[in-house]
């Protein structure tokens, strides 16, 4: 089944550029966004959700217009939690961020199969390069919440991609061999502003935690503001 201009569409996303830039994507080939999934993961180190700052996603989802679904899950049934939410909300289309990530695709895919929706991926095997240039030249403000990469110091927590920080990402990632994207954990973003957003996002208040060579922001509190 591919999508088709008017089908109902549910985003899982956790606030971060891969999933915001998928929503956008899905969003220009006229699919019926009705709403954004975040799953709440029990486990701080899931292999399938993010969980940095992922209760957040509510403004992002506020901020577009579009209504926000959180769902708990267990961390020994991570996959069980997601395909109990799609049969709620029923919709014919989950759209996701992967981008090469073959364990997190399958899984979706068979999730989406088994409440008889389809398992859209529009960054599915994009160049890494491509993907970060993409969110750049749509001016979307991204933040740097989580790092766990050999190469990347504690500079970059609370850094926003810019060309200039993602040349220096490029160069960085082929010097210590870890995903430019971030996919597999390598590091996370938050998204506070895309051209879907009718508000942009400020942090008020953020925690900082560093521990040897990895660490995380806490955003704590979030302000809105119109644009322009």
């Amino acid at each position: 089944m591919a999508p088709i201009q008017g089908d109902r569409a549910l985003v899982i996303s956790s606030g971060g550029k891969d999933s915001t830039l998928a929503l956008h994507k899905a969003w220009a080939l006229g699919l019926r966004i009705v709403g954004i999934v975040t799953m709440l993961p029990e486990d701080p180190y899931s292999m399938l959700y993010h969980a940095h700052n992922v209760k957040h996603v509510k403004r992002i989802a506020e901020s577009i217009g579009i209504d926000w679904y959180g769902f708990e899950a267990k961390k020994e049934d991570e996959e069980g939690a997601l395909e109990r939410a799609l049969k709620k909300l029923r919709a014919d289309l989950l759209i996701s961020g992967g981008i090469a990530s073959n364990y997190q695709k399958d899984r979706f895919d068979k999730i989406a199969e088994s409440v008889n929706m389809k398992h859209l991926a529009p960054l599915w095997n994009m160049k890494p390069s491509d993907v970060l240039e993409e969110i750049i030249s749509m001016g979307m403000d991204v933040m740097i919440v989580a790092v766990a990469a050999y190469g990347l110091d504690e500079s970059w927590l609370g850094r926003h991609l810019t060309k200039q920080s993602v040349d220096e990402l490029l160069r960085l990632s082929e010097k210590y061999h870890f995903n430019p994207t971030g996919e597999g954990g390598d590091y996370d973003s938050f998204v506070l502003d895309a051209p879907l957003y009718k508000k942009r996002l400020i942090p008020l208040k953020v925690i900082k935690r560093w521990e040897k060579d990895s660490g995380t922001i806490e955003i704590r509190e979030l302000m809105m503001v119109d644009k322009g």
